[in-house]
């Protein structure tokens, strides 16, 4: 298929911003790995991914869920860190999180 646009048109295509919060907002998530524990959350916290290791699968039951909540809770951080970013141009106008504070 050729691109009948002009030059002009697709430098304007090029430079414009892309708008489409809602799907990058969708796709952010953040990782935290230790112990040969990772843990995968979206952007509200919720798991969608979960790795172990063999190492780890030799933990006490007690320590790898520990384990497996830290983790959760700081890949939450970076989630929302990188949701952060995908707002920030929109987001000017308002205060900082209370998590951030």
């Amino acid at each position: 298929m050729i691109d009948e646009r002009g030059v002009e048109q697709l430098l304007e295509d090029a430079e414009a911003p892309d708008t489409d919060y809602r799907g990058r907002l969708a796709a952010v998530t953040g990782e935290a790995s230790s112990d040969g524990v990772t843990v995968t959350v979206d952007l509200y916290g919720k798991p969608v991914g979960l790795r172990f290791d063999r190492a780890a699968l030799t933990s006490r039951a007690s320590d790898l869920s520990a384990l497996v909540l830290r983790l959760a809770a700081a890949a939450t951080v970076l989630a929302l860190d990188a949701g952060e970013s995908v707002v920030d141009g929109i987001a000017d106008d308002f205060a900082l999180p209370a998590w951030r504070s």
